[in-house]
């Protein structure tokens, strides 16, 4: 495991506890440029997504869930493309992501799965506890 990828873990532990200028701080020591970039973050996504939908979701049912994320006063929900997040729910649902880890754009794609795993983690209602196993088993896996 990486420094980049336990800084990840970081970034999102953050946010999950609404630490806002930890989130801040924790994300300037991120460097989208590195190989590792998004990692961290990915693996956390695929186990809050398969925990979101245990049984899976097709793509209708995936589509409305971002129609109805893309609807809803989340912040920073406008700001995201709708067949963008829904190949990320449905990678992640998969436990798979681009080929090579390589993703078009990186930054968008962490932002992407940072807001979303927020909203997996409130919708599932998983306490601070919770939180930490599912960072701590993120950081066991390679990569997502």
């Amino acid at each position: 495991m990486t420094t980049v990828t336990t800084t990840e873990l970081d970034v999102l532990g953050a946010l999950l506890a609404f630490d806002f200028i930890g989130f801040a701080q924790k994300s300037a020591a991120l460097d989208p440029a590195g190989p590792e970039y998004g990692r961290g973050v990915g693996a956390a996504f695929g186990i809050a997504a398969r925990r979101r939908f245990p049984q899976g979701a097709t793509e209708g049912e995936i589509g409305a869930y971002v129609a109805e994320f893309l609807g809803s006063l989340e912040a920073g929900a406008e700001d995201f493309d709708a067949a963008a997040l829904e190949r990320l729910i449905a990678d992640g649902l998969a436990g798979e992501s681009a080929p090579g880890g390589a993703v078009p754009d990186p930054e968008r794609t962490m932002q992407a799965r940072l807001v979303l795993a927020l909203r997996f983690v409130r919708e599932l209602g998983l306490g601070a506890d919770q939180q930490r196993e599912l960072l701590a088993e993120a950081e066991g896996r390679p990569a997502a």
